[in-house]
């Protein structure tokens, strides 16, 4: 009896001793994450990947390897509304994109799509820099259940890549402009004079190829990494949109990880984002200097005859939306004569 019961003992005493290596590594065993983008996978002018490029090395120094990450550009995972739903449930860690797409889920973060709103991107950072700033992270986290650590900013401001010429809002009568699917884009298009035509971003490159749009708004890095210029030969400095660009977190993500990796993935997306705000303008207008090599023409526009077709859209959405009006204000405070 002795004897079999030894024997159970040592066979048991194995079996924990085979296990225990598994069960340690399974504890040590990295946390990935999934991050999404629209954006394509290209690491010259695309907004998401050169991000992604600076945030990698930045995790891997601030969590010691704890956490590392899948990166899924060209919308593998999905349409970006799809995905930002995803996101606040936590299904997806991350996602790359400007703060347009979220909108749907914030009414408050359509003051980004007002058009003419900032200068250029320096204005978007000391207005964003305010308590308005803060106010709005803290509604995204309340009502999408997503953080946005750091404000960050695409290659470039939205300009208009077409198949016609143009340089005032007259010239825009009856043509259709993609724009993105945004309440407010989508109005500030239209008040610039364009028949404003929402649509998907993948949907872009055919629809351009089948005539169903005549050109579309974007920064020049993504017009040239999904090579729109292939169709649409016309580029216009409109400058009509600058949209704020980073990490989108979600919060279920950052609960489920221990404190220390939480922190160091915060730390590695706000150093990422700050090196990238440096390196943009840079990027921009290589990207143009880029384009103009594909054939594409390159204008300014009457840019001052737009503004003032869209400004008044700035008081109506105020009215509307009364959590935006602090940006707004805001907006307004920091303006450099």
């Amino acid at each position: 009896m002795n004897s079999f019961l030894s024997r159970r003992a040592f066979v048991a005493a194995s079996a924990v001793a085979v296990a225990a290596p598994a069960i340690i590594g399974r504890a040590q065993a990295a946390t990935t994450l999934k991050i999404s983008t629209s954006y394509p996978n290209d690491p010259k002018f695309s907004t998401a990947r050169i991000w992604y490029d600076l945030f990698v090395p930045r995790l891997q120094a601030a969590t010691g390897g704890a956490v590392t990450t899948q990166f899924f550009p060209d919308n593998q995972l999905g349409q970006e509304a799809d995905v930002a739903n995803q996101v606040k449930l936590g299904v997806v860690d991350a996602m790359l994109v400007g703060a347009s797409i979220w909108t749907n889920l914030v009414p408050e973060f359509g003051v980004f799509d007002l058009g003419f709103l900032f200068q250029d991107y320096d204005h978007l950072l000391r207005a964003t820099a305010t308590p308005a700033g803060a106010g709005l992270q803290q509604l995204l986290v309340e009502k999408a259940g997503t953080h946005f650590p750091a404000w960050g900013r695409n290659i470039g401001a939205r300009n208009f890549i077409t198949k016609f010429a143009f340089n005032e809002p007259a010239d825009l009568a009856g043509h259709k402009i993609r724009c993105l699917p945004s309440p407010m884009v989508t109005e500030t298009v239209r008040l610039m004079g364009a028949a404003a035509t929402p649509m998907a971003f993948g949907e872009i490159y055919t629809g351009l190829q089948a005539g169903v749009i005549d050109g579309m708004e974007h920064d020049a890095p993504t017009i040239l990494s999904a090579k729109f210029y292939e169709t649409a030969k016309i580029f216009t400095y409109t400058r009509h949109i600058h949209t704020p660009f980073g990490a989108f977190v979600s919060d279920r993500t950052l609960k489920r990880l221990p404190t220390d990796q939480r922190d160091g993935l915060l730390r590695a997306v706000r150093e990422a984002t700050d090196d990238w705000f440096k390196r943009a303008a840079t990027a921009e207008n290589d990207a143009v200097e880029e384009l103009k090599t594909k054939g594409v023409a390159v204008h300014d526009c009457d840019r001052a005859a737009f503004r003032e077709r869209v400004q008044p859209l700035w008081d109506k959405f105020a009215e509307t939306t009364p959590g935006a009006k602090p940006m707004i204000d805001a907006v307004r405070a920091t303006e450099k004569a």
